[in-house]
């Protein structure tokens, strides 16, 4: 039995959070080191691998009564479309325009939040033998744990508000003015960001238009960048807490065993509803950081990209 003296909280968490390179994957630029591959980009490629070999063959098979991971695919978009589009963006034109963005992400992050909990170190570990190539790359990590990724993930909302906004801005002009399409779309930057800011009439909304553009387009950035530490953040306390929690167990497990409570009848259902609590914990904070990324995306899409006019 792994007693608690057994059980290493830091081995853990970079089991499961830290990101580990595979050798000879690593390039520099400059003086800075840049890693293409390592545990965190295989689990990402694995889920997004995943996610293509299920869900296209899938959502081309339309049923008129949904059965099996079609009906789980569709329970998934009725979710994201009506407790996350709607309530953020509101006009069903939005909702449509943004739900295979949203979609995406939830089902994106939400993968790559549960791969950690996928037995990947033994299967890499098995795979090693067969595959060269895999020995000593490790394949276990969670890529939401990973700055860079939650990062690149922020980046994907960031440059999505961006270019809806730019490209409402330019046809909004378009249709109002009669500009040409070429001339909109060259000003479009300009039509967005002062798009952004509240109309103030006479001289004074003249003076205060540079300094509201520029807090605008800050608090555009400054949105997206509180997405990325909220999701890294949160999934390293999230694992932290359940590696705390997995650390009781045993502990009061191994004082059962320290008192002479050795039969079976004691100490079984003691770990059974430990790891189970625990497991049912780590899908649960899983499925909230996806829930709460998408939801995000969603209320600053509506803010900034289509913003009223």
């Amino acid at each position: 039995m792994l007693g608690a003296a057994e059980f290493d909280l830091m081995e853990y968490l970079s089991a499961h959070l830290a990101d580990h390179p595979w050798d000879g994957c690593t390039v520099h630029i400059g003086s800075m080191p840049v890693t293409w591959m390592s545990s965190a980009i295989a689990g990402m490629i694995i889920v997004a691998l995943g996610l293509i070999a299920i869900v296209i063959p899938v959502s081309r098979r339309r049923k008129d009564t949904p059965t099996g991971v079609y009906n789980v695919l569709e329970i998934l978009t009725v979710f994201v479309r009506d407790s996350i589009a709607r309530p953020a963006l509101g006009d069903d034109k939005k909702v449509y325009k943004f739900l295979p963005l949203l979609l995406t992400l939830f089902v994106f992050v939400l993968g790559m939040s549960l791969i950690g909990l996928a037995p990947l170190g033994p299967l890499s570990a098995w795979l090693k033998w067969h595959i060269p190539f895999l020995k000593g790359r490790p394949i276990g990590a969670t890529p939401t744990a990973v700055l860079t990724v939650c990062a690149a993930l922020a980046m994907i909302t960031c440059f999505s508000i961006l270019f809806s906004g730019l490209h409402h801005a330019a046809h909004a002009h378009h249709k109002k003015k009669k500009t040409p399409m070429l001339l909109c779309w060259a000003l479009s930057p300009v039509l967005w960001a002062v798009s952004l800011c509240p109309p103030i009439p006479g001289f004074m909304g003249v003076v205060m238009l540079g300094p509201l553009v520029f807090l605008e387009l800050i608090g555009v950035v400054a949105k997206c960048f509180a997405l990325m530490i909220r999701l890294f953040a949160n999934m390293i306390a999230g694992h932290a807490m359940l590696a705390v929690l997995m650390m009781f167990v045993l502990k009061g497990v191994q004082a059962m065993v320290d008192k002479g409570l050795n039969d079976v009848f004691y100490i079984t259902p003691a770990v059974v509803v430990g790891s189970a609590a625990i497991g049912i914990l780590e899908m649960a904070v899983a499925l909230l950081q996806a829930f709460l990324f998408t939801v995000l995306t969603a209320v600053f899409l509506g803010l900034y990209a289509e913003p009223a006019h």
